[in-house]
């Protein structure tokens, strides 16, 4: 009878996959989890420039010089926040410039990062008024 050879590699790829497939899925995991703080970061900026825009179309011509009405600017503002669902704050910085801060939470789908992510932007809206060159006043 002849002895049956054994390869000396038996079992090395069950242990190269037994490390390698969790490692692949934490990474999976970090990606997906990832992409919504990254979701939550383009919302908060988007939110907080879009309530900036309508806070400055609340425009006082009635005064002689051309100015955000503050009252209406910082009421639009924060009714714009109310209907995209995040909070909020207004700060009226100048006669003619809003600063908006939004906080958004966004939930992440597999949970390893927390269930949720956070993030907080901001954007400031200036009226430019005038035609005749790019420094407006």
């Amino acid at each position: 009878m002849t002895a049956r050879a054994t390869p000396r590699d038996a079992g090395s790829v069950s242990v190269m996959v037994a490390v390698l497939v969790p490692a692949l899925l934490l990474v999976f995991a970090l990606v997906v989890d990832g992409s919504a703080r990254l979701r939550a970061i383009s919302r908060a900026d988007a939110v907080a420039a879009e309530a900036a825009r309508a806070a400055n179309t609340a425009v006082d011509t009635r005064s002689p010089s051309v100015g955000v009405d503050t009252a209406t600017a910082a009421r639009t503002a924060a009714d714009y926040l109310t209907r995209a669902g995040h909070p909020g704050q207004v700060t009226i910085t100048g006669p003619r410039a809003v600063r908006v801060t939004v906080t958004v939470t966004e939930p992440t789908t597999i949970g390893l990062l927390g269930g949720s992510a956070q993030a907080t932007g901001t954007a400031l809206a200036q009226l430019g008024v005038g035609t005749r060159d790019g420094g407006l006043p």
